[in-house]
Parts: C-alpha cells; structure tokens; sequence
C-alpha cells in the first residue's frame, strides 16, 4: 500500500528524477512530516522492489530528440482466433524495442498508435520493413507519419499531491485572514497574501461602483503598492478585468506579452511579467470587486484553480463585511 508519504516521494521524482533524498527529506518536513534522509532511502528501494518505480528517465531536450528521424505510427489490426496471440506478441516487441518511445492502445478508427526514433532513415526503413513483415498477419493499415517533437515533459503522477498541499495552504491563508477585525485591514492581508504565498510580482483589487459602470483600486501590494494612477479607475467595459465583473467568469493567461487584454506587453516583457489571474469577488450573487495578480513565473492547471477555489473562498468569507453598504458604496 502506498501512503501520502509515498505519494509525495513519488511526486517529487516525477517532477525531477534526480532529485535527492536528502530534497525529499527537506521538503516533506516543510509540510510537517517528521522524516530522516534514510527513511525516504528505504522508502525508494521498497518502491523500487514492488516495482511502483520501473527506472529513472532523462528528459531530452526536443529540439536535439528533433533532429533525428521521428515517426509516429498508426495500426489497425485485423482480428482472427490467433489476434489475441500476436498482440501479446505485439505488445511485447514495443515494450522492448529501443526504437519505440511512446506506444498506446487506441479506440476509433485505429487501434494501436507507437512513436519510434531514428538515427537515420536508412534505419528507420529497416527496421519498418522487419517489423512489417513479423506483423504482416495482425496489421491491416498501417500509417507512418513524420513528426517533430516541440515539447517532452516528465512523466507526472500523483500530481495531486500538490493540489492537496496547495488547497491546504489556501486555508490556511484563509485562517490567518480572521485575526483583522477592521474590512481594510483584512483586504489588504488578502492582497498581500497573493504576493507572499501564491508569488505574485504584484496583486490588486478592484470594487465596482454602485452604478457598476467602473471599477475603483483600493487595494495593491507587491512591487507596485499605489492605488492612484492609470489603473486606479477602470471602466467595466475593459477587457481585463471588466470582463471578470460582467461574466463573473475568471481571465487567466500564461501568454502576457502576447494577449490581446494585456494594455502594455511592452512593459510586462521588460519586467519579465508572464502570467496573469483576475477572478471575482461575489455577493448575493453578483459579482463587487476583482482580485488580481501578475507573475514573472508560469502558472500550472492546478495554480488557477487552487486561485479560483481561493476567491470562491474569500466570497464567503467576507459576506459579513460586504453586508457594510457604506464600504461597498465608497
């Protein structure tokens, strides 16, 4: 049985299969696990003998994997009483082969897609004419295409793990969050709370007027802490975040210097900005104010939603503050 220790350790190995027990060690005692160099050793090994670990991978780099000869392969099979028989066989001549880097059952039109790499066609063309001729009974289509890989990721399992330790995280923010009794205090741990635990180069939020016609800055932290200027006042017919307020839907980018809601990618590729996170702030089911942030780093899948679950979070939170007309009339 595997535990959430296990879980971590093999997180961490998909993230960097040359990651050291010693970083393991360090990083679960930071999550409040009491646990020695050693013991994650021991661990590794009893993963490795009940062969939850098979090996340890390098992680080419693309752009020299795409210089040699790639081919991805699409097969139909043609089913007799002795299919089952040659898929074994099948199976087992992809699992061994040195050529094939990827191979996966497939349903619809084809079933069975492999990608195999070459040194040179001179041996991609023997090795397609053997493997034709030892499967001449099983294949009745069989579709080569050239391909070139543009992105080769680690093998990432027990993702989750962080999804946990994030959503954790989240409440405990949400905790430390009780001890202000006074709305601009609190509001302005929030924000602060995006810079220090989500890594915000700066965060921001904005309260819709009552005529919800703008959008008004009371709130920023990180490098840019003025709530006066350009963005102090903004229309909700902005693309950014006016659009967070009149869909009550989140605008995410990891694309700043290139999207199209961005006002200055001239300036968010000078300060290295390259992701975005605007989501709303709801009350009686309408949406008051924008919490947002940029990044100099990439958010993942599970950054956004964790940010999502985050402001959900805060909605309810604050529901008694937001019960303060004078607050949310100013």
């Amino acid at each position: 049985m595997r535990d959430e220790i296990d879980k971590i350790i093999l997180s961490n190995l998909g993230k960097n299969a040359r990651v050291s027990s010693q970083e393991i060690a360090t990083h679960l005692q930071n999550l409040g696990y009491t646990i020695s160099d050693r013991a994650i050793r021991q661990r590794l090994v009893r993963l490795e003998n009940n062969n939850t670990v098979l090996g340890y991978s390098a992680i080419l780099n693309p752009n020299i994997v795409s210089e040699k000869i790639n081919r991805t392969i699409l097969l139909k099979f043609k089913f007799t009483k002795k299919s089952e028989e040659f898929v074994m066989l099948f199976e087992k001549y992809v699992e061994e082969s040195n050529f094939c880097i990827y191979s996966s059952k497939l349903s619809g039109d084809f079933d069975w897609i492999c990608h195999f790499v070459f040194d040179s066609v001179d041996q991609y063309d023997l090795e397609s004419h053997n493997f034709l001729n030892r499967f001449s009974e099983l294949i009745t289509d069989f579709r080569s295409y050239e391909s070139k890989i543009i992105k080769s990721s680690p093998y990432m399992i027990y993702g989750e793990n962080e999804e946990s330790e994030k959503k954790s995280q989240v409440y405990e923010i949400l905790k430390s969050l009780k001890k202000y009794d006074n709305v601009n205090d609190r509001l302005q741990a929030i924000t602060d709370s995006l810079v220090k635990y989500f890594d915000a180069h700066f965060a921001r939020l904005w309260f819709v007027d009552k005529d919800r016609k703008y959008l008004t800055l009371k709130f920023s932290a990180g490098k840019y802490k003025n709530i006066d200027g350009e963005f102090s006042k903004v229309s909700i017919d902005s693309l950014k975040i006016g659009s967070v307020i009149r869909t009550k839907k989140a605008v995410v980018t990891n694309d700043v210097t290139n999207d199209p809601r961005i006002k200055y990618q001239a300036w968010a590729k000078k300060e290295k900005v390259k992701s975005f996170a605007a989501y709303p702030l709801i009350y009686k089911k309408k949406s008051i104010a924008v919490l947002a942030m940029f990044s100099k780093k990439k958010l993942t899948h599970v950054d956004f939603e964790i940010l999502g679950i985050f402001c959900d979070q805060l909605s309810k939170e604050l529901t008694g503050f937001f019960e303060a007309k004078d607050f949310l009339s100013n």
